[in-house]
């Protein structure tokens, strides 16, 4: 049986070779642990490499909308591979943007001023009622196969968006892609295209990495056989706290509140000699720079000097200097949050909407992971040890 030192900081992930059955070492929330074989992306701890079916990220990142990595990740093949696959995959995904009208009026029943990750948990809920006939089998194979679910994710988002702001329901242009669409019910107007490349930049690299909470809770929902709505509830409620989804929230309550660098500099230092906490800093796997944040600064900076905020990175960007001061000799860095926030903000998306988009987001490879476990489903069991008290004698109530 191979054994793999995976606690190691000396581990390379790049050269083992994986042949089940294996044992690698445990810590704590399972780190370590090597609980899948996957085809549909390559996350390396120990370099920060990231790619999707072996193509870089920094190749991706830009270059491609969301529907075209959302088809690389699911099907394995890059839109040239094949055109019309591409197609016709494209177009089952924008058909599939009109939802019962049941669904509309329950999103539309609620107060605008509930969260709106409540709403979509709501929504995907109804939505299975839906779609999910008598007829169809519990494991919800055929609409595994096709894909729905990805679209409808980023209508019901869009509609809780228009609601939010005392609109009416969102009516979906079928020539535009989904992140144009997105927009357009964000800022209720045709965006410009420098936004509908913001929104495909921050999809494209939220699109999948490795087996972070929502897809893992995914993962094991899907070896159960549950159909994807379900599935999507699950990982959902796994998205929400604030160490994963709720992150960018915290970003923004603490950047928009700076005044300008000097401000920044001076409430991370306090922040951190308290004892608290820095937004968007820090990473389970990473103790290095997250590859992705070198691609949203960027962006970033591009977007606050066409806004008209160029102090907005200014002040984003002194925060992220003073806190690496500190926190980089420690190996704890910035993270794809810090800066996704911030572009999430500047195209017109406000704080409580943050989790809904990043689950737009990786729908694309939570379902490219799933499609991938049903090849050869196997129900996730893992066991735990006990380190309760000891074998007692219960006193029974006459005896007392």
């Amino acid at each position: 049986m191979k054994a793999f030192r995976t606690l190691s900081s000396n581990y390379s992930w790049a050269l083992d070779e994986l042949d089940w059955p294996v044992t690698s070492e445990v810590g704590p929330g399972l780190s370590g642990v090597i609980a899948s074989a996957t085809r549909v992306s390559w996350l390396d701890p120990s370099s920060g490499t990231l790619e999707y079916r072996g193509v870089p990220i920094e190749r991706l990142a830009g270059m491609h909308s969301y529907e075209e990595i959302a088809h690389l990740l699911i099907t394995g093949n890059e839109p040239a591979d094949d055109e019309a696959a591409f197609s016709t995959f494209r177009d089952n995904l924008r058909a599939s943007r009109e939802l019962p009208e049941d669904v509309i009026a329950l999103i539309r029943a609620m107060d605008p001023g509930i969260h709106p990750t409540r709403m979509l948990r709501a929504g995907v809920s109804a939505l299975g009622c839906h779609e999910m006939t008598v007829e169809d089998d519990l494991s919800g194979d055929r609409h595994w196969r096709e894909l729905r679910i990805i679209a409808q994710i980023a209508a019901l988002v869009a509609q809780i968006a228009a609601h939010r702001t005392g609109r009416g329901p969102v009516l979906f242009h079928a020539n535009y892609d989904i992140a144009h669409e997105m927009l357009r019910a964000l800022q209720d107007r045709d965006p410009d295209p420098e936004d509908v490349h913001s929104l495909d930049l921050l999809w494209v690299l939220f699109a999948d990495h490795g087996l972070d909470a929502p897809t893992f809770t995914s993962m094991v929902v899907a070896s159960t056989l549950a159909d994807p709505y379900y599935n999507v509830v699950a990982g959902l409620s796994a998205l929400r706290g604030d160490k994963l989804g709720g992150a960018g929230e915290t970003v923004l309550e603490q950047i928009l509140g700076l005044e300008d660098p000097e401000a920044a500099r001076l409430w991370v230092a306090s922040t951190i000699a308290s004892g608290g906490r820095i937004g968007g800093f820090g990473h389970r796997l990473y103790h290095m720079p997250d590859p992705r944040v070198v691609i949203l600064r960027k962006e970033v900076a591009a977007q606050a000097r066409r806004k008209g905020t160029p102090e907005l990175f200014d002040i984003a960007r002194a925060v992220e200097d003073e806190a690496l001061r500190q926190l980089a000799p420690r190996g704890v860095h910035v993270n794809i949050n810090f800066y996704a926030a911030l572009l999430f903000h500047l195209i017109g998306a406000d704080k409580p909407m943050l989790p809904c988009l990043y689950m737009v987001g990786r729908m694309a490879g939570l379902m490219a992971r799933v499609h991938e476990e049903l090849e050869n489903p196997r129900l996730y069991r893992p066991l735990d040890r006990y380190v309760g008290h000891p074998i007692r004698r219960i006193t029974r109530g006459a005896e007392k």
